[in-house]
């Protein structure tokens, strides 16, 4: 009883923090600011100049916990077009080129940690060796195929949707799928001196998780059974992540990251299959 009186008592202070940084001015405008640095991360589709200030780095930890909403616009915005041509030819054909828009235009980041997972499941080694493995800028035929079956996965889930429900339903998956990365940071630790996710595992605690969540419970509204079911889904998939990472590679670095937020997508986007409402 006491520890969860503990998670209680730190979940209220997580929301007041939130909600006097909220009520602060120019809050809008940094919330504006930490989507658009992760959007330049997880993206190739260009903002407008000055939106990002000058000197952009990649997002920090406080930046990374608003990743739902930033997912979430990128598979609305790569949905349209697969709606649109759903119009016009089979929606199967149609869910293909959606995927393959998704994967061009930024997906492929996440992909690559996910393969680059694969290969070194694939190897059977464990700790620095499969690091070292991983860190190969080569593909091998286990991250090949892990690729392969991750988008191929996806287009599946969506020619099995109504083409009305495209939009709501990658929203949610491109959200709820980044949850999942958030759960991961939090969960998993970083014992390396360098490397891309470093700032983000070390730097992400109670409260960017918190965040990140609130981030996410905005795509409510969607498909409120597909997003309950794919924000469980998500939050076990995230820390399961963490939990591989820390027994078979010693700590979750940017490729489990990756994985974890593909892992996500696609369990999100399975629920949705269970509901989605046509828009």
């Amino acid at each position: 009883m006491g520890d969860f009186t503990d998670k209680a008592a730190k979940i209220a202070e997580c929301a007041e923090r939130l909600r006097i940084e909220a009520c602060e001015p120019g809050f809008l405008k940094r919330l504006l600011t930490k989507t658009a640095s992760v959007w330049a991360l997880i993206t190739r589709i260009p903002l407008p100049r000055g939106v990002l200030p000058r000197g952009f780095a990649l997002p920090d930890s406080d930046a990374v916990a608003t990743m739902p909403l930033a997912g979430a616009l990128f598979g609305l915005v790569c949905a349209l077009p697969a709606r649109i041509a759903a119009m016009a030819i089979a929606p199967p054909a149609a869910a293909w080129i959606g995927c393959g828009i998704y994967t061009i235009l930024g997906w492929s980041l996440h992909l690559d940690g996910w393969g680059d997972l694969w290969d070194g499941v694939g190897s059977g080694l464990q700790g620095e060796r499969m690091r070292k493995v991983m860190k190969d800028s080569g593909v091998g035929a286990f991250g090949v195929a892990g690729i392969a079956l991750a988008i191929s996965t996806r287009a599946a889930l969506l020619s099995g949707l109504d083409a009305g429900s495209w939009m709501s339903a990658c929203a949610i998956g491109g959200g709820v799928g980044r949850f999942a990365l958030a759960v991961t940071a939090y969960a998993g630790k970083y014992p390396w001196d360098d490397g891309m996710g470093r700032d983000i595992v070390r730097g992400f605690e109670g409260y960017q998780l918190f965040c990140s969540f609130a981030a996410a419970c905005v795509l409510f509204p969607l498909a409120p059974l597909g997003w309950t079911v794919g924000m469980f889904a998500s939050g076990i998939s995230g820390a399961a992540c963490a939990m591989w990472g820390a027994k078979n590679l010693g700590g979750a670095n940017g490729d489990v990251l990756g994985a974890s937020a593909v892992l996500g997508e696609l369990l999100a986007l399975m629920a949705c299959s269970l509901y989605a409402t046509p828009v």
